[in-house]
Order: structure tokens, then sequence, then C-alpha cells
């Protein structure tokens, strides 16, 4: 059974990870990996494309953090893996700072015997507020836009600027009682047949991307995040698909205020042997070197 995975890069160090990431993949097997690779932002390393075989896509354009870009730099990633003539049977979104946390042949395993069509984590939001802060976020993000900021002091006394927000008309918005709003990760595993459904939609004229395109016609960031709405608001609403709501990375979100998980090291060294996850992220070349040469050596056979 085959494996494809979609990455996005887009600075000069991710080639410095994915030198230590690509070798991993290729112990899989049979594996095709779909690189986009931001070319505006930083060169592409040729050499490294050419001694692991990837398929490295023109950019479809600069790509931004938190930007419906990325959503279509991930569907063309699946597009040219799903289009080979002898297509993957899976599919996985990996960063650069991904890190396999099991050995080659036990991730080949898992992932054969995997058996729903798409596994994501992400969770239905259904306006009604389930009470969790992440909820209340993306249902104001939605619901609301910002028309500018106004300075503010805290009940402990600090100072920031409020954003201003005023209520969308219920017709731009395309989730309702027809469309459901899920939101989740955007590291997941795809079966063929969520692939081939995705490339059945024309996503570049869906509704919901048309929503982020003329809700932020000129803005480089976008909430709630595109990548944690778009595919799995896709997914989520088919019904012929059977979908488990989980993936396989460990992401430490504990403690974190700025949207970004927390950097892995040695410290979370007993929870990665305790988990089910096949990789970890994120991983980082100064902070991480530790963790990576425990995993090579005690978990990857690599010492």
């Amino acid at each position: 059974m085959s494996f494809g995975f979609v990455i996005l890069s887009h600075r000069v160090k991710d080639w410095e990870l994915l030198a230590q990431l690509l070798p991993r993949l290729r112990e899989l097997g049979d594996v095709e990996i779909a690189l986009h690779h931001d070319t505006y932002q930083s060169p592409a390393d040729l050499s490294l494309v050419k001694r692991y075989g990837v398929r490295l896509l023109p950019p479809i354009q600069r790509t931004h953090w938190s930007h419906i870009s990325k959503v279509f730099a991930i569907i063309r990633g699946l597009e040219c893996l799903f289009r080979l003539p002898k297509p993957p049977r899976w599919y996985a979104t990996l960063s650069p700072t991904c890190y396999p946390i099991k050995p080659a042949s036990a991730i080949a395993n898992q992932l054969n015997q995997l058996t729903a069509d798409f596994y994501v984590d992400m969770r239905r939001v259904d306006f009604q507020s389930s009470g969790m802060a992440l909820d209340k976020y993306v249902e104001e993000a939605v619901a609301k836009r910002t028309i500018g900021v106004i300075p503010f002091i805290s009940r402990r006394g600090q100072f920031y600027w409020r954003p201003l927000r005023v209520r969308r008309p219920r017709a731009v918005i395309p989730f309702g009682e027809g469309f459901r709003l899920y939101h989740g990760s955007d590291w997941f595993v795809l079966g063929q047949q969520a692939v081939a459904y995705l490339l059945s939609l024309n996503v570049w004229e869906h509704p919901v991307v048309q929503f982020y395109l003329t809700a932020y016609p000129q803005d480089r960031s976008q909430a709630p995040s595109p990548v944690e709405t778009v595919i799995q608001s896709l997914l989520g609403n088919a019904s012929q698909l059977r979908g488990q709501y989980r993936n396989w990375h460990y992401i430490d979100w504990r403690g974190t205020t700025d949207w970004h998980p927390q950097v892995l090291t040695e410290q979370h060294l007993p929870e990665l042997l305790a988990s089910d996850a096949l990789w970890a992220r994120k991983l980082d070349l100064e902070r991480s070197a530790g963790l990576r040469r425990r995993l090579d050596a005690d978990i990857l056979d690599k010492g």
C-alpha cells in the first residue's frame, strides 16, 4: 500500500528540517511526497528535492499564516498526488517541523489498518456556544467583522488594542443548517475517497472559499484560520464519507497564548512514548535536537 505526503514550507531553515524528515518518510517504502515551497519567500533547495524524489509544486501565490492561500496549496498537493498513474492509498499533511515517533514499520502497519475515509481532529461549531473559549472565538470571527481597534485597559490594568466588530449580513455567511461549520487541525490523514470528493467540488468556487476571498479581500490574516475550517467543513458535511475526529499527531497546546503549539523537547519524551500518535510537532532545529537524538536512538533504530 502506498502513502502520500503533502508538505508546505516557506523558510530557508525549513530545508534543514526537511533534510531530517524526508529520509524518514522514504523509510516507509512506496511513498510519494508533494512539497509546496513558497519561493516568493525563500529559494528552493533543488538538490534536496532531487535526492529524495520530491514532487516540487510551483507556488500558487505567496502564502501567509492563517490565510486561504494555504488551503489552495494543500489542495494542489493532494491533486498532484491523486492524479499520478498510481495514486497513494493514504494522504497525510505534514510540516517541516514534524517528525515520526514510531518506527517506519509501525507507521505503515497503522496506516494499512485504517478503515475510515478521513481522520481529522475537528469538532462541529453550532453557533450556540458550547462554552469552550475556542468555539466562542470561531463563532464570533465568522459572525462579525473587524472595522478597527480602540485603546482599552484590562481589569489587570494592562493596555491593549481592542477590536471593534460589527455583525456581518447573514447572507454572506456560508454556514448554517444546510452547511455546518467544522473547525479543527490542518494535520490530517485522508483516504482516496475523501481526496476524490474534495477534488470533485471545485474548491476554488465553493461558497466557503468565496466567503474568505470576499470577506478579507486585502487581509494577510483571516479568522477563523481557513486551514482549520475549509477542508474540515467540506469533509464534515459529506454524508457519504465516514470520518473519525482525530489525527495521528502529538501536539502540545498547553499554556500557549499565541496560536502556536509548544516546541517539543526531551521533557516530552515520556508522553511521546505513551502516545499512539505516529508523528509529533513542533520540533525545532536547536531546542529539539536532544529529543530528535533520543527518538533516533531509542525508537527509530538509528542510534
